[in-house]
């Protein structure tokens, strides 16, 4: 047997397979094993994480933290299984938890079960509140530009973002969506689905040429090739960073194209929530959301506050197919990268739903000084100046990794 000898001198019992460590049955009572220090009964010998547990053995896991455990397992107590279901729920598709804090300083989570009707619901209102809350459809904007890879997560943008667009009583920003061609040829399907999509919901798609990025980064092969030569070498963690700098850069000559300073990005809960895990750890500023400004551009990100489950969700209802998983580049295989930071961020969100509200309010009502921003001789692109970075070379930090091997034409 296994127990939790919390701080009040109570000993609760926990469940655990013969055979399991000792990290494995605390982290599924909803314990952490940082949290405790673990004693065999027979010989009181301290116990490591990794150590297996057998029936025969009695085992006391010592709460060395002075919180009140039990009180926030309590929180976790359907999926923990401390309290049996009342009753099936089949028909529903999702469940939705919301964690509070009531005025006390308690905390409580909220659940609701959804079916997908409800889902759909859902995240179009939620989707309706960020985009009236934080204005992101401004009266000056006659054309909001909307990068489209034809993924659950800008396809979902283009339904909630065009029919959000019809519902303004007074001002209707035309939507252009720009499909970059930077790995799948324009006959992929990919591409085809973008395009559907984009005629289904009455939006322009234009398409935008592999060659946008050579002409704008001024490179010597296409920027497909490159980012797999960049694999090879000893800065290939910065490959997926080149990709998507190089993607937005090309996205925003699209918008200078049809005259739009404003650029929506599908990116969700769990993307935004995973660069804040970034900015804590290398002390980047991010910038606020889910609209910030960049330069001459105004990105917006309505999705904000809908995590990627809930979305692919609402992408399967909304468009009658599930959605198909793309196999990703090589270097989106890299767990040092940012994967880390997306697999700690979906942590978070089951550990605290809710937290990105949380978050990003923190987040906007932080004092910072008025951004400052560089132009790169080279892509033209908008650098903001970070606190304590290298002295500014004129070139952005994508441009300063290109030129290093050679990549960019004089």
């Amino acid at each position: 047997m296994l127990f939790l000898l919390d701080r009040r001198g109570g000993l609760n019992a926990l469940d655990h397979a013969s055979g399991e460590t000792l990290a494995q049955a605390l982290l599924k009572a909803g314990v952490p094993p940082t949290s405790v220090v673990a004693f065999r009964n027979d010989d009181e010998r301290i116990i490591p994480d990794d150590e297996r547990l057998h029936e025969a053995i009695t085992y006391t896991a010592r709460l060395i933290e002075g919180y009140d455990i039990n009180g926030v397992r309590t929180l976790f107590q359907d999926e923990l299984g401390i309290r049996e279901e009342p009753s099936a729920h089949e028909s529903h598709t999702l469940l939705k938890r919301r964690l509070a804090v009531d005025p006390t300083g308690a905390l409580h989570t909220e659940r609701s079960r959804f079916d997908v009707d409800d889902t759909v619901t859902h995240v179009q209102r939620t989707v309706g509140d960020t985009i009236r809350r934080y204005g992101l459809l401004l009266p000056s904007d006659k054309t909001i530009v909307l990068g489209l890879s034809g993924g659950v997560d800008s396809g979902s943008l283009l339904m909630l973002l065009a029919t959000a667009a019809k519902e303004q009583a007074e001002h209707r920003p035309r939507i252009v969506a720009g499909t970059f061609e930077d790995f799948d040829s324009r006959y992929s399907e990919t591409f085809s689905n973008a395009a559907a999509l984009a005629e289904r919901f009455g939006v322009d798609h234009r398409f935008i040429p592999a060659e946008t990025a050579e002409h704008v980064f001024h490179l010597a092969r296409p920027i497909a090739q490159l980012l797999m030569r960049l694999m090879e070498t000893d800065d290939a963690h910065m490959a997926m960073y080149v990709d998507h700098h190089s993607t937005r850069r090309v996205l925003e000559v699209f918008a200078d194209e049809n005259d739009s300073p404003t650029v929506a990005l599908g990116l969700h809960a769990t993307d935004l929530v995973a660069g804040m895990v970034n900015s804590w750890t290398s002390g980047h500023d991010v910038g606020p959301v889910p609209s910030r400004q960049v330069g001459p551009y105004r990105y917006v990100m309505p999705l904000c506050m809908i995590p990627k489950r809930e979305l692919h969700v609402y992408y399967t209802a909304v468009t009658g197919t599930v959605p198909d998983q793309t196999v990703p580049n090589q270097w989106e295989f890299n767990p040092t990268d940012r994967n880390f930071h997306y697999f700690l961020a979906d942590h978070l969100q089951w550990l605290w739903p809710g937290i990105q509200h949380w978050l990003f309010a923190a987040l906007n009502s932080r004092p910072r000084t008025p951004a400052v921003f560089e132009t790169c001789q080279n892509c033209r692109g908008s650098a903001r100046v970070q606190f304590n970075a290298p002295t500014w070379s004129g070139l952005c930090d994508v441009c300063v990794l290109l030129d290093k091997y050679g990549w960019i034409i004089a």
